[in-house]
């Protein structure tokens, strides 16, 4: 069915009815007087607040305020809306997560309320996007215009979402829980780092092709990563929701209450083995077929189909530009869709950062050249869609003018890191600084590898892996250690993840390296890879072949530091002025 872009943003609130509830929003304000008047105990009000996707930060009462993105999917006419609540933060700036939400920070606890309600007038929630629960539902951004796509998975997580928002089983678990979706071979969705993971699937059944998913379970990072195992090979699509139910509610029962640090699903399967667990989980299965039948609600499966765009009379004809800077962002930012003559366009953002005026230009480029809508990726990126091949010169100047036409989209050069230090009471060290100096590298020393495709660079302030560090080609992790007499943040690097289906592995340690030793660290490997590389051989089958012995060998030099007064600098984080030390307090992610 073909519609409108007027039309495609009413439907498209956040994909479909609000998300929010002015009720809950009176209720969360409610609760904050109350605490203000001490009549509810901090820890009491700091599960509350969690469960409402609000965050303490390591400053003083600042809040970190996550917004909820089911599978990435926002309006223009959302866009605007953060865009309007991120110029009344501190720094002016939204930023995306790897789980695809978009976070405000330095936020005061008497302005949440206020944004909540803001939230609700365009259909958006924080509720869940913290604390011990379901927390966002992700997809791969390319579901529904994927040429390799099985079936577009969007409607099904959409319905898993709206399943499990608010739902009773879904509010105390013993730890938070993660579920994500993938419809294409190169699973974009991660299903293998999910407590949850579905891959779509076809199986012809008596001449007619049935659609369904293949189900992985007690997968994780964290300082304990376990890869997901099969749960089973084919759950027909109209089993998925009771089969998620039943995992939910196995997990709740066995989940261990006692230890947060073994209190991920994935230990229950440690504990249990994949077959006892699939016998209990298929036991609760049967029993939710009894107990609430007809209460799961039914799928609603659609097929996107935006109006196709053409150029008005009065635009003239589309010159392709033989500017330099827009040949290359056209070859590494865009991907063709399957439906002929469309382009899916990355928006690759700085660290995941975006401020008002990109966001609020990112709007119109959606509403002018797309269907409306874009994505948020599991990268820290966005996704606009639809577009038409002609217009992507006009898109270029638009997105190039507001600092939103980087090259190098999901390639070499696009860092991913957690926000570390800067925020994060968990942060031992500056993610952000680092990841800002690796990137300053592709712009100069490393800049004919920029856009190599296959390598991915992924950093974490702490063993925590919310920089996704174990699935990166090069990944690391903040930690400390003592040089000469003082304590320098240092990171552990890995090398070597993949995430290809039937292949799946984490990232081995292969060093410890002082934070301002890691561009040189970096620089050095991939000129090692650049020098030593077959005829097409990609980065792990490189290191596959040449060794990870052999690569410690060319890391050793990095690993250690000259007296600090011969190089001061290099004992201290990035862009701090005072000595490292440690300075970490309480985590909030399961509190």
């Amino acid at each position: 069915m073909m519609r409108d872009t007027n039309e495609s943003e009413k439907a498209n609130l956040a994909n479909g009815p609000s998300w929010a509830s002015e009720e809950e929003i009176d209720t969360f304000d409610q609760f904050v007087h109350r605490f203000w008047n001490g009549e509810i105990s901090p820890d009491e009000f700091k599960r509350f607040r969690l469960q409402n996707g609000i965050y303490g930060q390591r400053q003083e009462g600042e809040q970190m305020f996550r917004i909820k993105i089911p599978w990435g999917g926002l309006s223009a006419a959302q866009l605007e809306l953060l865009a309007e609540l991120a110029a009344k933060t501190q720094k002016g700036v939204g930023h995306v997560t790897t789980r695809q939400n978009i976070q405000l920070h330095f936020i005061k606890l008497d302005q949440v309320a206020g944004l909540m309600r803001s939230l609700a007038s365009v259909g958006l929630t924080t509720r869940e996007a913290c604390g011990n629960t379901v927390r966002n539902v992700t997809i791969g951004h390319c579901a529904g215009v994927c040429p390799q796509e099985v079936f577009d998975v969007t409607p099904y997580a959409a319905t898993i979402a709206r399943f499990l928002l608010r739902n009773p089983m879904n509010q105390n678990l013993p730890r938070k829980f993660k579920i994500a979706f993938s419809g294409c071979p190169d699973d974009l969705g991660l299903t293998p780092i999910q407590d949850i993971g579905a891959r779509a699937v076809l199986r012809s059944t008596a001449g007619k092709e049935e659609r369904g998913f293949q189900l992985y379970v007690g997968g994780g990072l964290g300082p304990m990563p376990r890869l997901a195992d099969l749960l089973e090979e084919f759950t027909p699509a109209d089993r998925l929701l009771p089969t998620v139910a039943a995992i939910v509610r196995v997990f709740d029962r066995l989940g261990n209450r006692d230890d947060r640090h073994k209190a991920r699903m994935k230990f229950v399967l440690n504990k249990l083995g994949i077959e006892q667990f699939r016998t209990l989980v298929f036991q609760e299965r049967t029993g939710l077929d009894s107990t609430m039948a007809g209460q799961f609600p039914s799928l609603v499966v659609w097929e996107e189909a935006p109006s196709p765009r053409t150029l008005s009379a009065s635009a003239g004809l589309p010159i392709e530009s033989d500017d330099p800077a827009y040949r290359r962002w056209r070859a590494t930012n865009l991907l063709p869709q399957k439906q002929a003559g469309y382009a899916m366009v990355h928006v690759r953002l700085e660290l995941g950062d975006i401020t008002a005026v990109q966001l609020r230009t990112l709007a119109f480029a959606a509403r002018e050249f797309g269907d409306g809508t874009v994505r948020s990726t599991n990268q820290q990126n966005f996704v606009l869609r639809w577009i038409l091949s002609e217009r992507l010169p006009a898109l270029y100047r638009l997105l190039s003018a507001v600092g939103l036409a980087a090259p190098s989209a999901e390639r070499l050069a696009d860092v991913t890191a957690c926000p570390g230090a800067d925020t994060c009471q968990l942060g031992i060290t500056s993610s952000y600084g680092l990841a800002a100096s690796l990137g300053a590298l592709f712009d100069d020393e490393l800049r004919d590898l920029a856009d190599e495709t296959g390598i991915r660079i992924k950093i974490s302030a702490c063993p925590n892996s919310c920089g996704q560090h174990h699935l990166a080609n090069i990944g690391f992790y903040g930690g400390a250690k003592k040089f000469n007499g003082r304590q320098v943040p240092t990171y552990e690097m890995l090398l070597g993840a993949r995430l290809a289906p039937g292949q799946a592995r984490y990232g081995k340690p292969v060093a410890r390296v002082p934070a301002k030793n890691i561009p040189a660290a970096v620089e050095a490997v991939l000129r090692l890879y650049q020098k030593e590389r077959q005829d097409g051989e990609s980065f792990n089958n490189f290191l596959d072949r040449y060794g990870l012995e052999s690569v410690k060998t060319v890391l050793a030099p990095f690993t250690e530091l000259p007296p600090a007064s011969e190089a001061p600098d290099y004992y201290l984080d990035y862009n701090a002025e005072e000595a490292f030390s440690i300075q970490t307090g309480p985590g909030e992610c399961a509190a």
